[in-house]
């Protein structure tokens, strides 16, 4: 592809910038300067195309209706001025399949040059680690800019020592998959006369232990109808409140080892102590099955203290089937308290996840054409800046500034827990067995070893060399 003089001084002076830090006894991120250069670069109208309208369940669009809303309009300026500046064409295609891409690639075709694509689907699939994907550290970009995502997000689409994903995070969509998030309803919370978690957690009190007397304070089962009864929490179909246990008490199920592979490590004392935590609440009757995933209407009708989704269930521009159009009042965002094992200022309490949809680059693509394009497109939209770009996801979605700092913690702080490399929906069902009583922690951990190990070995640590 033919280049403006503009664009081989660039790329020239990236090349330098990488030599001399390849160069260096220790490794030094170089300055980053998130504009490009005044000069406008010519690609000769080459089509760029992203394959996505949404992200994960929510209804932020890629390709959204002009006047909808104001962040979808500054969205669609960015790609005009894109267009304009490198003699592009941005082509937003709805969906984003998999199965079509690997078939146009068989047959020499360009999908897409950016693809939202869930990690488990690339993963199991093996595309990137049969190498139909293009890492992102190999291009002319500086992934320590901040432009393309929070380190739990880069880690989300690692393989080996490179980075295959990357996000538009100041764009604030597509919104963080991550989970488990947490919202206590404070209608309940004061009606049982318990001090608010964001109080408590100021304190330096916002402990298992302070949850486990908010679930016996906050429990009124004198109705007889069952679905009438008030309970602080509840476990559901699938295990939010067990992985939030699990996080908060500084457990994972796979860790990466200093030689950079992966190893099963939930047969761990915190893993065990999370899971005998919650086992307690259950056969207690402190806490009761909430049934459905994403029944929130306990905690919208005054039911339930606290409820436990993924993120996105609590925004409001993500979806009309959760709590901002449920609730009638206010709700407040928080993360589950800190376990005996746990450490309240480093333990990370949520997960880029066996779900979460993160930016491909398909090999195919034209890495030139990324590390052009993507330090522009990336930047905050149109009228905002780094500091200003959340304002207006603060006001539509917060109630209070301290929500919003939950949420941000939530989001930032996310690591990735490779799920994916392991049998998730076993996984899931084991946790789900032992809430009920029908297993126990230790024996279950130990005894999914070594196939788990395998999982680890056949989709990931081989492939290493």
């Amino acid at each position: 592809m033919k280049k403006t003089k503009a664009a081989v001084l660039i790329i020239a002076i990236f090349l330098i910038l990488a030599a001399c830090s390849q160069g260096a006894a220790e490794e030094i991120v170089p300055e980053y300067e998130n504009k490009v250069a005044d000069e406008d670069i010519d690609l000769l109208g080459y089509v760029y195309t992203i394959a996505a309208e949404t992200h994960g369940g929510g209804e932020y669009q890629l390709s959204p209706d002009p006047g909808a809303s104001s962040r979808g309009d500054s969205l669609l300026q960015r790609y005009k001025d894109t267009e304009q500046k490198f003699n592009v064409k941005m082509d937003i295609q709805d969906g984003s399949s998999l199965a079509t891409f690997l078939t146009q690639y068989a047959a020499g075709m360009k999908y897409a040059d950016l693809m939202i694509s869930k990690i488990a689907d690339v993963f199991n699939g093996k595309y990137v680690q049969n190498g139909y994907f293009m890492a992102f550290s190999d291009m002319d970009i500086d992934l320590n800019s901040g432009l393309y995502g929070t380190p739990g997000t880069l880690e989300a689409g690692s393989f080996g020592n490179k980075y295959y994903s990357i996000v538009a995070y100041y764009w604030g969509f597509p919104t963080p998959y991550t989970m488990p998030a947490m919202w206590f309803n404070p209608r309940v919370i004061s009606e049982y006369r318990q001090t608010s978690p964001h109080e408590l957690n100021e304190q330096g009190s916002w402990t298992w232990e302070t949850l486990e007397s908010m679930c016996e304070a906050i429990r009124d089962t004198s109705d007889s109808n069952p679905d009438m009864h008030t309970y602080a929490l509840a476990y559901t179909s699938e295990p939010y409140l067990e992985f939030a246990a699990l996080f908060s008490n500084g457990a994972k199920v796979v860790t990466k080892n200093e030689d950079g592979k992966l190893e099963y490590t939930l047969n761990s004392r915190e893993a065990i102590e999370a899971m005998d935590y919650v086992q307690s609440l259950a056969s207690r009757g402190l806490i009761c099955d909430g049934g459905d995933r994403q029944n929130i209407t306990p905690f919208v009708e005054n039911r339930r203290a606290f409820f436990l989704e993924f993120t996105h269930l609590g925004l409001s521009t993500d979806g009309t089937n959760n709590l901002a159009y449920q609730m009638q009042e206010a709700y407040e965002w928080i993360y589950f308290p800190t376990g005996p094992s746990g450490d309240p200022k480093s333990t990370q309490r949520s997960a880029y996840s066996y779900h979460s949809r993160i930016f491909y680059a398909p090999m195919n693509s034209d890495a030139e054409v990324h590390s052009l394009l993507l330090p522009y497109l990336f930047q905050p939209l149109p009228g905002e800046t780094e500091d200003t770009w959340q304002d207006v996801l603060k006001r539509n979605n917060f109630y209070t500034e301290e929500s919003f700092e939950y949420f941000r913690i939530i989001r930032d702080e996310a690591f990735y827990d490779y799920t994916p490399f392991i049998p998730f929906s076993d996984y899931q069902g084991k946790l789900l067995q032992i809430t009920r009583g029908r297993a126990a922690a230790s024996e279950t951990f130990e005894s999914i070893a070594q196939q788990y190990q395998s999982s680890l070995d056949s989709l990931y640590n081989d492939y290493l060399g």
